[in-house]
């Protein structure tokens, strides 16, 4: 993109920074926005400083794209009137449009996958699975997770990684009780990738990014609800005992140059 027909509106520890034309300016609100701004580009309008654009995009009648930036759950935040989709794949596409006339999408792919398939791929040196947690997240429930967790960890002889959000009281205190009934935990601070490890989870995106450097993924659970069914699905995701999780496949053009170029209309 090109610094000088571009403006960058961002959250910082002070309030907010707004960068146009490659210069600071100071921020007042979004009527203080340049009305030269035919195009907004944001993760979603739940965000505060995204929802106060929004209402801006309303009233100049400006477009306002949405970036996928994630797996999706049926947790994850919904499109809003008149947004415009850019979505990792066609399922992800549908997935946020269906049976709404008042969103469109159009699919540029993961950036994230993109960047992982052009590293060297990575090869297994340790056959003891790794099991990605998320007790932070909301879609299970925490007390259902744990016992997850530890049966598939004592079970399957795996370690348990938490999630780098697994900091809270709550989080110590589930660890705690995993560790008493003999769960083993990698703590490290190593990417996924290095430490060549097979790789499970019930839905982490930790799973797509080692299936995409050659790693060994899968999901796992013991009784699955719709949803995760649907999700596994719509991923591509291989449940654990079976063959793993092949590699996404990736567009023709790198997801972020497609943007790009969607921002200046080509």
């Amino acid at each position: 993109m090109n610094p000088r027909t571009t403006a960058v509106l961002s959250r910082i520890p002070e309030g907010c920074d707004l960068v146009v034309g490659g210069e600071r300016r100071a921020w007042h609100g979004a009527d203080g926005l340049p009305a030269s701004i035919s195009q907004v580009l944001t993760l979603g309008s739940y965000c505060e400083l995204a929802g106060q654009v929004k209402v801006w995009t309303r009233r100049h009648d400006v477009r306002f794209l949405v970036v996928q930036h994630g797996l999706m759950t049926p947790w994850a935040p919904p499109l809003a009137d008149g947004d415009h989709f850019l979505a990792w794949s066609g399922p992800d596409a549908e997935y946020q449009t269906a049976g709404r006339s008042s969103v469109t999408a159009e699919v540029v792919g993961s950036q994230m996958l993109w960047e992982a398939s052009a590293l060297p791929s990575a090869q297994v040196i340790n056959d003891r699975p790794l099991m990605l947690g998320q007790l932070h997240g909301i879609e299970l429930g925490r007390a259902t997770e744990q016992r997850i967790y530890t049966d598939f960890c004592t079970r399957f002889d795996a370690d348990y990684r938490p999630h780098p959000n697994e900091a809270d009281i709550a989080s110590r205190v589930q660890h705690a009780l995993m560790r008493r009934a003999g769960v083993r935990f990698e703590t490290s601070d190593f990417p996924l990738p290095e430490l060549r490890r097979p790789v499970v989870s019930i839905f982490s995106t930790g799973t797509l990014e080692a299936a995409q450097r050659g790693l060994p993924a899968w999901v796992y659970h013991p009784a699955p609800p719709d949803w995760v069914r649907d999700f596994w699905s719509r991923y591509g995701l291989a449940q654990f005992g079976s063959a793993p999780t092949q590699p996404a496949a990736l567009p023709d053009l790198e997801p972020a140059t497609a943007i790009a170029r969607i921002l200046e209309g080509r």
